[in-house]
C-alpha cells in the first residue's frame, strides 16, 4: 500500500519532495471516460516490481445508471485494465458511491513509473479525463526525471512541488486518507469538533455541549463521531475499507 512505501521513504531521507500534478494520459481509460459523469478516487493501491499488475482499491461516484454501464464497458474493453475483481455499491440511489477493486497492467502505469524511481503515491483521482496525482519523491531531480518519462505519453500540467520534513509527510498521508474517506459533511463535523476542543486534553467542550450547539442529540453526535474516527483508524492503521 502506498502509505507503507511512504514510511519506507521516510527512513531513507531526511527530507523528501511532495509533488502534485494533473495528467492527461493519452492511452489510459481515463481519456475515454472523460464525457461520463464519474469521479474515481483511489483509496489505496498495490504495486510490486516483481508482479505484472497493479491493484487499485477505488471509490467511484457515478451520476447515473447509464454512466455506470458505459464506465464498466470502457474498463472491461481497455488494454490497461486486466480485470475488475470486485464491485460493492455503498448506496442504492444516484449519484451512487461504489467501491471497486481494479487490476491493471503495469506497462503503461503512471504509478509503476513513479515506483521504479523510488516515488510513493499519496493520492490519485480522476474526473473529466484528467488524472490528479500526488507523490513523494526523494529529490527534485527525480521528479523532473519522472515528469520527463510520463510526458512522452501525455500532457502534464499544474505541477506543484514543495519540501517536506518527516512530520509533514505523515500529516500529508493522513490528510490524503481523510479526503477520500469522509463526505464533506463528515469532514466538517470532524473539523468543528476539533476546533471546539473536543479532542483536547483536557477537553474544552463536551459531546453534550457540542451536540446542543449543533442542534442534534448527544447520542447522534457520539455515534457519528465514533463512526468517522473508526473509519479513519481502520484505513490508516489496517488499510480496511470493508466497514463502509
Amino acid at each position: 500500500m502506498y502509505n507503507v512505501d511512504a514510511l519506507m521513504l521516510l527512513n531513507s531521507f531526511n527530507s523528501v519532495r511532495l509533488v502534485s500534478l494533473d495528467y492527461y494520459h493519452y492511452s489510459d481509460w481515463t481519456v475515454k471516460a472523460s464525457e461520463l459523469n464519474i469521479e474515481y478516487k483511489v483509496l489505496s493501491s498495490f504495486v510490486d516490481s516483481s508482479l505484472p499488475f497493479i491493484v487499485e482499491y477505488a471509490l467511484v461516484k457515478v451520476g447515473s445508471r447509464l454512466d455506470f454501464r458505459n464506465f464498466l464497458r470502457i474498463l472491461n474493453n481497455h488494454k490497461n485494465v486486466l480485470s475488475i475483481d470486485d464491485i460493492k455499491p455503498i448506496n442504492s440511489t444516484y449519484p451512487r458511491l461504489i467501491l471497486m477493486i481494479v487490476r491493471g497492467d503495469y506497462a503503461d502505469s503512471t504509478r509503476f513509473k513513479a515506483h521504479i524511481l523510488g516515488g510513493s503515491e499519496i493520492g490519485y483521482s480522476t474526473s473529466g479525463g484528467v488524472e490528479h496525482w500526488v507523490f513523494l519523491f526523494p529529490s527534485s531531480k527525480v521528479i523532473n526525471m519522472f515528469i520527463g518519462i510520463i510526458s512522452g505519453n501525455g500532457e502534464v500540467s499544474r505541477v506543484r512541488e514543495e519540501a517536506l520534513d518527516p512530520e509533514e509527510v505523515i500529516t500529508a498521508i493522513v490528510r490524503s486518507k481523510v479526503k477520500v474517506l469522509l463526505s464533506s459533511d463528515e469532514e466538517r463535523l470532524l473539523r468543528i469538533a476539533h476546533e471546539k476542543g473536543l479532542f483536547d486534553a483536557p477537553r474544552r467542550t463536551s459531546v453534550r455541549q457540542l451536540a446542543k450547539e449543533l442542534g442534534v442529540s448527544e447520542s447522534t453526535l457520539s455515534r457519528n463521531l465514533s463512526k468517522i474516527i473508526r473509519r479513519i483508524l481502520n484505513a490508516i492503521i489496517n488499510d480496511e475499507y470493508s466497514s463502509w
